[in-house]
């Protein structure tokens, strides 16, 4: 018999992959820093994804829906595609490229989606949820953090991290406050089209001009949709995610990023974890296990 799968399961399956993927953000940041600006990167891979997202989602977009639009329900995506896109992806490129990896990786997973999930959507907060908070982010300073005696040593593009990790915060708990008129798919797109025209118009505003013809070459073609198509899944799996769990323990299963990102480099770079890393990925997934168990 097929088993089949609860709408929480597949919330939680859909944070885990959101947590790969937020892993690698880093990566498509650096190599495309060095032919774009981080804003001229960001709408591009924006943009690319809204033509992707079409592509892919076309079955699930109704175009009639546009004209039943609330102001309430335009409002949240604006406020969506500021938080999220406008701020939080291009401040965390930024950290990428110019803060260490391990920095901006932990200070981008800091429990503040919990604390809005508890703040702004009224979450119940116990006594376990709060140590299997703390429980998980001491797994992530375990594996990402090299050198104790500089880990309160910020520079800015440490700021930008922790700028990056309040708005994305932000953005994700917005989530439930989407009507149920537009489906997952709708949304992503929507967000997609609205933060690549923000995206656009800001860079323009700062007089960053057009990139150069010459920076397209086939490699950064090729990076460009591999991250959007990134993004494409990025913002499908934080909206459903998001709609279907806890903040709280949708924060905690984000804080996988660290671990995903230790495997990431124990697979292409030969990076073998130590002891003490091994240990963070443990108390990591224990930590996530056991939240979810909480929140039955």
């Amino acid at each position: 018999m097929k088993k089949s799968y609860s709408d929480k399961d597949k919330g939680v399956l859909s944070l885990i992959l959101l947590a790969f993927i937020f892993a690698s953000m880093g990566i498509f940041a650096r190599y495309l820093n060095e032919e774009f600006t981080v804003l001229q990167q960001t709408y591009l891979r924006v943009f690319v994804a809204f033509v992707l997202g079409l592509i892919i989602f076309y079955k699930s977009i109704h175009f009639k829906k546009l004209k039943q639009i609330t102001f309430k329900e335009w409002s949240v995506l604006i406020f969506r595609s500021i938080t999220y896109y406008l701020i939080g992806v291009t401040f965390i490129s930024e950290a990428f490229i110019t803060a260490t990896y391990s920095n901006a990786t932990v200070i981008s997973v800091l429990p503040i989606t919990a604390v809005f999930g508890f703040i702004f959507l009224k979450e119940k907060i116990t006594h376990a949820k709060i140590f299997y908070i703390i429980l998980g982010f001491m797994g992530v300073i375990l594996i990402a953090v090299k050198d104790y005696s500089h880990i309160f040593a910020w520079g800015h593009g440490e700021i930008f991290a922790l700028f990056a990790s309040i708005f994305f915060a932000l953005s994700w708990i917005a989530r439930r406050w989407h009507s149920n008129l537009l489906n997952n798919q709708e949304i992503a797109i929507i967000i997609f089209f609205i933060s690549s025209i923000l995206l656009f118009v800001t860079s323009l505003l700062f007089q960053e001009g057009l990139p150069s013809i010459s920076s397209y070459t086939n490699f950064m073609i090729l990076i460009i949709v591999i991250a959007a198509l990134f993004n494409v899944a990025n913002l499908f799996f934080t909206n459903y995610g998001f709609q279907k769990l806890q903040a709280v323990l949708a924060g905690n299963l984000l804080m996988l990023e660290v671990l995903f990102a230790l495997l990431i480099g124990m697979a292409f770079y030969g990076e073998f974890p130590t002891l003490i890393e091994f240990l963070g990925g443990v108390l990591i997934v224990f930590s996530a296990y056991r939240m979810n168990k909480i929140n039955e």
